[in-house]
C-alpha cells in the first residue's frame, strides 16, 4: 500500500513472537549459498496479513505431499525490508522465500536479496503467467527482470454504498464530474460523500492515485523528472482538495485503516480505496454495512490509470533451495492454489480465469472490477527514494488540508520537494 496496503492488511497481533525478534535462519537447502537445489526444509519470511495466514494453511498440504518442512518467520511490516536485507548480507543466512510489498522491491532487488525468477515464471505451465494481464505481470518486475509474483492484487477502485446510491438515484460512473456530484448529493442526504485520506503518514498515496486517475504521473518515465506541476496533477489536486468539506475528520487525519473504518462504520458512502479491504467491509463482526458495499471502476480521464498495490512474493537470492522454493510458489499460487488462497480468506491475485468460476464470483462479487482495474492499472516508480517521497507528500497534503493551502501552492511545493529527493536519478522504471 504498501505503504498503505501493509498497514491496512495487518490483522490480529502486529506480529507473531518469531517475528518480534529476528533470528537469522540458514536457508533450507543444502549446499553453498546461492545454489539451486532440492531441499527438505524452507524458511519463509512473512508479514501478518490474511495473505500470510492463507500461505500458512496451504503450507500444511505442501508439507504433507512433499515432506518438505516449512518454517514461517513473521516480521512486522515496518521491519520487513530491513530484516530481509540483514539476512541477505550474512553468508549462508537469509530466507528461501520472501513476502514483501511493492515499495520494497527496488531496495531488495538492488541489494541482491531477491532472485531473478523470470525464466521460472515463463516456463511454468502450472503458474501460467498468461492467465494474468501484462500490467499484473509487470508489477513484480524491476530492471526488466521478475523478482516476484503477485500474492495479492489490490488496485484502487471506487467503493460505494449500493443501498444509498439506489435510494438517492445515483450511479457510480467512472468520471470525476459524477464522483463530485454524488459526493455532494450524499452530503446533502446526511452522510459524508468522500473518504480519501489526507493523513500525514500515507495520505500521499491517495493524492498520487488521484493524479494518476487524472492522467498525470509522479515522474516522467524518460527523464525521471518530477511532473507534479503538470496540468493533470493540478486538476487532480484541485479536485482532491475540493472535496475536503465532505470528508470525515478521522479520514482527513488518517490513511487506509481510517478510511476503511469510516466506510464500515456508516460514516462515509463513497471513497477511492484498494480492493484488499473487501473482507473488512463485508465482515458483519467488524462492519455495520456488511452486504451493502460495492465496487466499481474509479473515476478517471481518458488517459488516466489506477494504481496497483498488493503483496508480492519471491525467492531469496541466497537460498540454496531455489528449486524447492519455486515448487512451493507454484503449489500455492498456481490456478488450484489461488482458489485455496481465496478459501482461506486472502485477497486474490488477479487471475483472469477466476472469472470463469461461479463459486469464486459468488464469494468475491467485486472480482470483475478487480480484474478490469488491474488491466487499467500501473504502479508507482520502483525507486529506492519512494518512502521519502511518500512521507514528504503526505506531510504537505496534511498541512494543506489544515491551513487552506491552494492547489497551485501545494503542487509547486511538492514539485520542489520531489526534485530535491530524486536529484541525479536516471533510472525510474
Amino acid at each position: 500500500m504498501n505503504q498503505l496496503n501493509k498497514r491496512r492488511r495487518i490483522t490480529g497481533p502486529v506480529a507473531a513472537a518469531t517475528g518480534l525478534m529476528f533470528v537469522l535462519t540458514a536457508c533450507g537447502g543444502s549446499g553453498e549459498t546461492g545454489e539451486s537445489a532440492d531441499a527438505d526444509a524452507l524458511t519463509i519470511a512473512i508479514s501478518s496479513s490474511p495473505s500470510a495466514d492463507a500461505l500458512q494453511s496451504i503450507a500444511k498440504d505442501f508439507e504433507a505431499e512433499t515432506g518438505v518442512a516449512i518454517e514461517f518467520v513473521d516480521i512486522p511490516y515496518d521491519q520487513l525490508a530491513s530484516q530481509v536485507l540483514l539476512g541477505a548480507r550474512q553468508s549462508g543466512q537469509g530466507f528461501d522465500i520472501v513476502q514483501y510489498d511493492s515499495p520494497m522491491l527496488a531496495a531488495l532487488a538492488e541489494a541482491g536479496a531477491l532472485a531473478d525468477i523470470s525464466d521460472r515464471i515463463d516456463s511454468s505451465s502450472e503458474y501460467d503467467a498468461a492467465d494474468f494481464s501484462e500490467q499484473v505481470n509487470e508489477y513484480g518486475q524491476y530492471g526488466g527482470k521478475s523478482f516476484g509474483v503477485p500474492l495479492s492484487t489490490e488496485p484502487y477502485v471506487l467503493w460505494y454504498r449500493s443501498d444509498l446510491f439506489e435510494e438517492l438515484g445515483l450511479t457510480p460512473e467512472p468520471n470525476w464530474e459524477t464522483y463530485t456530484a454524488n459526493a455532494r448529493a450524499l452530503e446533502a442526504s446526511g452522510i459524508d460523500g468522500n473518504g480519501s485520506g489526507f493523513g500525514a503518514q500515507i495520505g500521499g498515496y491517495y493524492w498520487l492515485e488521484s493524479i494518476y486517475l487524472h492522467g498525470g504521473a509522479l515522474l516522467d518515465p524518460e527523464t525521471c523528472s518530477p511532473t507534479l506541476d503538470s496540468p493533470e496533477a493540478l486538476a487532480a489536486t484541485e479536485a482532491y482538495l475540493g472535496l475536503l468539506d465532505t470528508t470525515p475528520a478521522s479520514v482527513v487525519n488518517g490513511g487506509g485503516n481510517e478510511m476503511t473504518a469510516a466506510f464500515a462504520q456508516d460514516q462515509v458512502a463513497q471513497q477511492i480505496n484498494a480492493t484488499g479491504y473487501w473482507s473488512t467491509i463485508n465482515d458483519s463482526a467488524e462492519s455495520s454495512v456488511a452486504g451493502k458495499g460495492a465496487m466499481a471502476i474509479p473515476p478517471m480521464t481518458e488517459d488516466g490509470s489506477t494504481l496497483m498495490f498488493g503483496w508480492l512474493i519471491g525467492v531469496g537470492e541466497q537460498s540454496a533451495a531455489k528449486d524447492t522454493a519455486w515448487e512451493f510458489l507454484e503449489f500455492a499460487l498456481g490456478k488450484d492454489g489461488t482458489r485455496r488462497l481465496i478459501e482461506e480468506g486472502a485477497p486474490p491475485p488477479a487471475r483472469q480465469s477466476l472469472l470463469d468460476d461461479p463459486a469464486v464470483l459468488d464469494e468475491l462479487p467485486y472480482l470483475p472490477t478487480l480484474i478490469e482495474a488491474s488491466e487499467r492499472g500501473g504502479h508507482l516508480p520502483y525507486i529506492t527514494q519512494m518512502p521519502e517521497i511518500i512521507t514528504a507528500l503526505s506531510v504537505s497534503l496534511n498541512e494543506a488540508a489544515s491551513d487552506e493551502t491552494s492547489a497551485n501552492e501545494l503542487v509547486a511545493s511538492a514539485q520542489a520537494q520531489v526534485e530535491s529527493i530524486v536529484a541525479g536519478l536516471t533510472e525510474c522504471g
